[in-house]
């Protein structure tokens, strides 16, 4: 099993739990529940741990990130930085994928990657090459004013809430023809998409149906933010929910159709 399709089974397992078979008290034999490996619902009653230069042996080598972020025990960020003047690219390059190939088993539970020098701060998924890191330039609110730092990515992807959010709704995984792709949510769909359903539950308990505009520009990933809204809404929502969606373009249709069809489905 490739590394990325092994970190999507073990995504299944941590977003939706694992099956267990125990003794049926009432009826007898034995009856299946779901394990939950992580509490979506209440992140403080996770275990939060953050471990600088932990050395972890490979098959030849032994390295050791600058900080890896644990849940539960589990390792889902790891972050790799470089001081002022070195390029944050350097990160990635020299140590993450290095990282990547020596110590893999590390990398089967990775829900985010962190390469920063400070001022230039990029998160990524597993699979991203350096050009699909992106920038975190605004924590809570759409209208904050943009600051690239290691602070504000900091803030903004592994607060307990906000890592937890981004782990559960805004993850995806996507067959290409150049293998499996994980896709994690940027900046500006995750806030955009909480706004939208915010803003769709006020509309709802008013009565108007009115829940406003969701605008985005060419190339800024809007079939997978209607993934990441569609995802939210029918696991956290209750309702019997459906979504109807108007493209104006043959292409559109079916790229939109491709883009919900790959999703990481629940059991």
């Amino acid at each position: 099993m490739s590394l990325a399709s092994a970190n999507r089974e073990i995504y299944r397992l941590i977003k939706d739990g694992i099956k267990v078979s125990v003794p049926d008290k009432i009826n007898g034999g034995q009856k299946t529940e779901r394990l939950r490996v992580i509490d979506w619902e209440n992140p403080a009653n996770n275990d939060f741990l953050l471990v600088s230069q932990l050395s972890i042996t490979g098959a030849l080598y032994t390295r050791r990130p600058d900080l890896v972020c644990f849940v539960n025990g589990l390792p889902l960020v790891v972050i790799e930085l470089k001081k002022p003047g070195v390029p944050a690219r350097a990160a990635f390059d020299d140590n993450l994928k290095c990282y990547k190939s020596d110590i893999s088993q590390l990398f089967v539970f990775n829900a985010l990657l962190i390469a920063s020098n400070g001022t230039d701060s990029r998160v990524g998924s597993l699979t991203a090459d350096w050009e699909r890191f992106f920038e975190w330039k605004r924590i809570e609110q759409e209208n904050e004013p943009r600051r690239v730092s290691l602070e504000v990515i900091i803030r903004g992807t592994c607060d307990k809430n906000r890592l937890l959010d981004l782990v559960e709704n805004f993850t995806l995984f996507s067959e290409h023809k150049a293998g499996l792709v994980k896709i994690i949510g940027q900046n500006h769909q995750f806030l955009g998409v909480n706004n939208a359903i915010a803003s769709m539950q006020k509309a709802r308990k008013m009565g108007h149906g009115r829940a406003g505009v969701f605008w985005q520009t060419q190339g800024s990933g809007k079939s997978f933010s209607m993934v990441f809204f569609a995802q939210k809404v029918l696991r956290k929502l209750i309702g019997d929910w459906k979504f109807v969606v108007v493209t104006d373009r043959v292409e559109l249709d079916e790229q939109i159709a491709k883009t919900f069809a790959g999703r990481t489905r629940m059991d």
